[in-house]
């Protein structure tokens, strides 16, 4: 009788943890806002998602947890940046996740999820959403998308949700408008449960929409401080900066009169002059009485040069003192020895002076790297 009663009460403390370790999970979440052109609205990503979750799906600690998603919508809702009033603009269906079990650890019950909305053709929205279904040995991944055919000058809807992979991302410059940036924050979950909006010189963020998952989360509000690794204004003001300087250089160099083409390797060029390109490595020549006896000399003929052999060296000789773009390791010929002794010297060096004959002349050739 002991042994009976010992069993049962075992058994009911199994049955006791296993009940605590299920639950309903509910999970709202946000993704890419972007401003309005005018901004007085934000547009958003929105996912609703629920799940019947079975085991404590701790990682590291306890197997998954068996999660069966009774609920996975998402919506593109547009948030009034003045009385934050919520408007949806559409529905999607269901995801493939709704109905579907999965065993993940906590807290991806849900499944994955990403999403990416930016403006096309004018005020037009395009949004590209995906889920990921955890499988073994490899996950699914569904795409549901609405983007323009700048070609067609029309709309290439997805037909629903299709398997596939995400092509969208990135930052876009309608997460800025003037002061402001809007970004989508997290709490203690894997998902951002908050949209709020930074200005510039303000200590704390503006609260457009937040479940009370961000509530819990952030207590004391949103402070910009601790929201750094989220903002992206030097980049996008960086990346502006430097197409509006591109685009300046190349309408300068077709003003005097240069082909497309060669505007568009002047405008290079001068990008890299200003430090905003990468500068490449460079090669300098100047005509020399001899060669230095500490450095080394090659002899490069003219059959050499005109088989295609060390055009940055000849174009170097052809504008003496002026800097050159240094190419890279030099093309072995099976009738010639000297690119091979020549990337030889070259190979771990950073910056290198050594010498050129040819044409009956000397040349001193300076490589400058940055």
């Amino acid at each position: 009788m002991r042994k009976l009663v010992l069993a049962a009460a075992a058994l009911g403390l199994v049955g006791t943890v296993a009940l605590a370790a299920s639950c309903r999970i509910a999970e709202v979440g946000y993704y890419s806002p972007q401003f309005s052109s005018d901004g007085r609205t934000v547009v958003v990503a929105v996912r609703d998602a629920r799940a019947f979750v079975a085991g404590f799906g701790f990682e590291s600690l306890t197997p998954p947890a068996h999660s069966y998603i009774t609920h996975d919508r998402f919506s593109i809702v547009r948030l009034n940046v003045a009385d934050r009033q919520a408007e949806v603009l559409a529905r999607l269906p269901a995801s493939p996740l709704e109905g579907a079990w999965i065993d993940t650890y906590r807290p991806r019950v849900h499944g994955s999820a990403a999403a990416h909305l930016r403006w096309a053709a004018g005020d037009s929205l395009e949004y590209e959403i995906a889920v990921t279904r955890p499988r073994q040995p490899t996950s699914d991944t569904y795409v549901i998308r609405n983007r323009w055919d700048a070609a067609a000058s029309r709309w290439a809807d997805s037909n629903g949700w299709e398997r596939g992979s995400a092509g969208m991302g990135g930052t876009e410059r309608s997460q800025l408008h003037g002061r402001r940036e809007v970004v989508a924050v997290g709490g203690a979950g894997a998902t951002a449960c908050a949209v709020v909006i930074v200005t510039e010189g303000q200590s704390a963020a503006e609260v457009l929409a937040e479940t009370p998952a961000c509530r819990k989360a952030h207590p004391d509000g949103y402070h910009v401080s601790a929201l750094q690794e989220l903002l992206r204004r030097a980049d996008l003001e960086r990346i502006a900066t430097l197409e509006a300087t591109h685009a300046r250089l190349v309408a300068e160099a077709r003003a005097r009169g240069l082909s497309e083409g060669d505007a568009m390797l002047e405008a290079i060029r001068g990008m890299q002059r200003l430090g905003l390109y990468p500068k490449p490595p460079t090669v300098t020549a100047t005509r020399v009485p001899a060669a230095e006896a500490s450095a080394p000399v090659f002899a490069i003929s003219e059959e050499e040069f005109r088989v295609g052999l060390f055009q940055d060296l000849r174009d170097a000789i052809d504008h003496p003192g002026e800097e050159v773009e240094k190419a890279g390791s030099y093309a072995i010929h099976r009738d010639f020895d000297t690119s091979r002794r020549l990337n030889s010297f070259l190979a771990d060096q950073r910056d290198a002076t050594f010498f050129v004959e040819t044409g009956g002349a000397v040349w001193r050739m300076e490589v400058r790297r940055p």
